[in-house]
C-alpha cells in the first residue's frame, strides 16, 4: 500500500473509527504509551512516533497489520 494512501486511511478512521478500528486503536496506543521512540511535540501539543514522525493519535488507525504498521514491529494487532 502506498504510504500516502496508508496515512489517509488512518485520518479519515481516526475521524469516525467503527468498533474494531476503535478495539485496535486502543490496543496500540497501550503499547505506545510503553515504547522509548513516544516522543511530545510541544509546541504542537501532540505525540508522535520517534521512528517515522507519525502523530499517534493517528498513526493508531493504520489500516496495516500491527507489524506492517509499527516502524519498530511492536503491534501485534
Amino acid at each position: 500500500m502506498l504510504k500516502l494512501v496508508e496515512i489517509a486511511k488512518a485520518w479519515i478512521a481516526a475521524a469516525n473509527p467503527t468498533p474494531e478500528q476503535k478495539y485496535i486503536a486502543e490496543q496500540r496506543i497501550t503499547t505506545c504509551n510503553a515504547c522509548p521512540y513516544k516522543q511530545q511535540q510541544k509546541h504542537l501539543n501532540i505525540y508522535t512516533c520517534g521512528l517515522c514522525g507519525c502523530p499517534l493519535d493517528k498513526k493508531i488507525f493504520s489500516p496495516l497489520s500491527g507489524d506492517k504498521a509499527c516502524p519498530d514491529k511492536r503491534w501485534e494487532i
